[in-house]
């Protein structure tokens, strides 16, 4: 299956219920990643533009569309962005077919 990046902020109000509530929201992420029949793979908060990135293991794009769509129609974040990450065998798949790619393809002169 592939593995894709969720990373998001917490609105500021989602901000100030974890300031005045701790909690771990992991197990929320791992619910929601699952309903779409997905394994999370790991969960974590960050310094910077993202309050929290996540790892996801899903079954299809469309998988993982369903539990961002989702995620973010709750109200708690703003931003979030995916990204699908390659295995590194997928990624030189890709260079090998730049090349043919290459042989058309010029820059603007």
């Amino acid at each position: 299956m592939p593995l894709y990046m969720y990373q998001a902020s917490y609105s500021a109000e989602a901000i100030k219920t974890l300031v005045n509530n701790p909690q771990d929201r992991s197990g929320a992420a791992k619910a929601a990643i699952e309903a779409n029949g997905g394994t999370m793979v790991g969960a974590w908060m960050a310094f910077g533009q993202d309050d929290i990135v996540v790892i996801a293991d899903m079954p299809d794009d469309e998988s993982m569309a369903g539990v961002a769509f989702a995620v973010t129609a709750a109200g708690a974040i703003t931003g979030g962005r995916t990204t699908k990450l390659l295995e590194m065998s997928t990624a030189v798949a890709g260079m090998e077919k730049a090349k043919t790619v290459l042989e058309t393809y010029k820059a603007p002169s």
